[in-house]
């Protein structure tokens, strides 16, 4: 069996809710703490795509690994 590995991209819109000390402190922060709370409120598929997940793992066939193409997907001719 081939083992894959399949990577997800997702927006996410969060909430955060943190306590502190005074209102100074709160305007300052320029990031969520690792006590802060988390809620998510909204979740958007973006894209997905699933590759080897060794790189010496190679899904051409034997015969397909003599052709050579270029940049633009041509096949080069031996001249």
């Amino acid at each position: 069996m081939v083992k894959v590995m399949k990577e997800s991209i997702f927006e996410a819109t969060v909430k955060f809710n943190e306590e502190f000390d005074n209102a100074d402190l709160a305007a300052k922060s320029k990031k969520p703490g690792d006590e802060a709370k988390i809620e998510v409120l909204d979740l958007k598929f973006e894209m997905s795509k699933i590759k080897n997940k060794l790189k010496e793992q190679d899904v051409r066939s034997q015969s397909d690994k003599s052709i050579k193409g270029s940049a633009i997907g041509g096949i080069k001719k031996d001249v």
